[in-house]
């Protein structure tokens, strides 16, 4: 097969979706030798040695030097042309936009529904826009890759789309985040006894609402002194947060984006992670929390429970008590700490990206072969891609799971 990627993703800030969309393809790319691959992607990766395989083309574009708006006409207008140009079999978009006019087989991941399920909590522009086009690329697209059960069942209501096109891929944990691969990382963190929470700062990511769980568990346990530290940033797509502070404002400490390395220092660092989101498609700071061996409080709503399973103290994120005494648990018991991480140390053990690309390989095969023969069995990844695939699945994570 010529497997298509659009790699627009790679020329915005590279924030959960675009992350996960990168590993994605590192890891296709680096498992599957039986397929070519053709990168559509900004100048500054023609040189990226995640791509450096024989069978990658890297197919550049002046991507990371336009505006928004022009990059959006690039992956509705010029894309569709390299596609053709470069005779691609299946066009992959995985990072939620894709060429709505595009005529050959297509894949699209869709993260969520959150715009269409709380509408209100982004701008008018970026809402109308998105409820304008994703359902309709959900409907022309051959096939739909989404992330976790819970957006799966937001497409096929919202999205109308038959159960067949829809096909559920859980993400995985960067392996870096892995607390046998940094644990002797020097750190460059100045505080030692925090409260981490890695989030945007948008209304679902619900921080209104752990401030006031923090200022709460504060005054209740008042022997607590952990700070509060933030990760993350604002941005112009979402509607207006307003965010205060009124005790403890000292000990709230916002560090907006950083990068991949200090996000790691952050984690290793932490006593706890808190994550009260009240919508996620996937959630991925829970898991990377427990990659690097940190207990987790998390919303139990949406995706998150099938994310951390029973590895996380689990919180209605509308109970702002709820939310102050599972983190003064934490705090005030290691005996719940050690539990926690050492339930989390064995639940991040079920997402990895070996397993990620071997199911995706799976539909790229599926998709390919569809309408060329009526045989089910000849619209599957063969045998022997698929048993190779999983060796290396098995290679790679029988070291970590031999670890206690």
């Amino acid at each position: 097969m010529r497997i298509g990627i659009n790699g627009r993703f790679l020329a915005v800030k590279q924030t959960g979706v675009q992350r996960a969309a990168y590993n994605l393809i590192r890891s296709l790319v680096s498992v599957d030798r039986e397929n070519e691959y053709f990168l559509f992607t900004p100048q500054e990766h023609v040189n990226n040695s995640d791509w450096d395989y024989e069978n990658v083309t890297v197919v550049p574009s002046r991507l990371s030097e336009v505006k928004a708006v022009r990059k959006l006409l690039w992956e509705q207008i010029s894309l569709p042309r390299l596609a053709k140009k470069y005779k691609i079999d299946i066009l992959h978009s995985p990072a939620n936009t894709a060429p709505f006019f595009y005529r050959g087989k297509s894949i699209i991941n869709i993260h969520d529904l959150c715009f269409v399920v709380n509408p209100h909590w982004y701008s008018f522009t970026f809402r109308t826009m998105y409820n304008l086009l994703v359902p309709r690329l959900a409907r022309r697209a051959s096939k739909v890759i989404t992330n976790s059960n819970n957006s799966r069942n937001d497409l096929l209501q919202f999205c109308n789309l038959p159960a067949e096109r829809v096909s559920q891929v859980y993400w995985a944990v960067d392996n870096c985040f892995l607390e046998e691969n940094n644990a002797n990382a020097p750190s460059t963190i100045e505080h030692d006894d925090y409260i981490l929470c890695v989030s945007s700062l948008d209304p679902r990511k619900n921080i209104k609402n752990l401030l006031q769980a923090y200022e709460i568990m504060r005054v209740n346990h008042p022997h607590i002194k952990s700070k509060l530290i933030l990760i993350g940033g604002e941005s112009p797509l979402f509607a207006d947060e307003n965010l205060k502070v009124q005790l403890y404002e000292s000990d709230v400490i916002f560090k907006g984006f950083v990068n991949e390395e200090t996000l790691m220092d952050y984690y290793r660092g932490a006593r706890l992670c808190v994550y009260p989101s009240l919508y996620e498609g996937f959630g991925f700071p829970p898991l990377e929390a427990m990659a690097t061996g940190v207990p987790v409080v998390s919303s139990s709503t949406s995706s998150l429970p099938e994310v951390v399973g029973n590895a996380a103290l689990m919180v209605n994120p509308y109970d702002v008590n709820q939310i102050a005494e599972s983190m003064a648990q934490v705090l005030d018991n290691p005996e719940v700490a050690e539990r926690l991480i050492k339930e989390g140390k064995k639940q991040v053990r079920r997402f990895n990206w070996y397993r990620v690309a071997r199911n995706v390989l799976a539909i790229y095969y599926e998709v390919h072969q569809s309408s060329l023969s009526s045989d089910a069995e000849k619209r599957f990844l063969p045998f022997k891609i698929w048993q190779s695939l999983l060796q290396v699945e098995k290679a790679h994570m029988t070291p970590l799971l031999s670890k206690k």
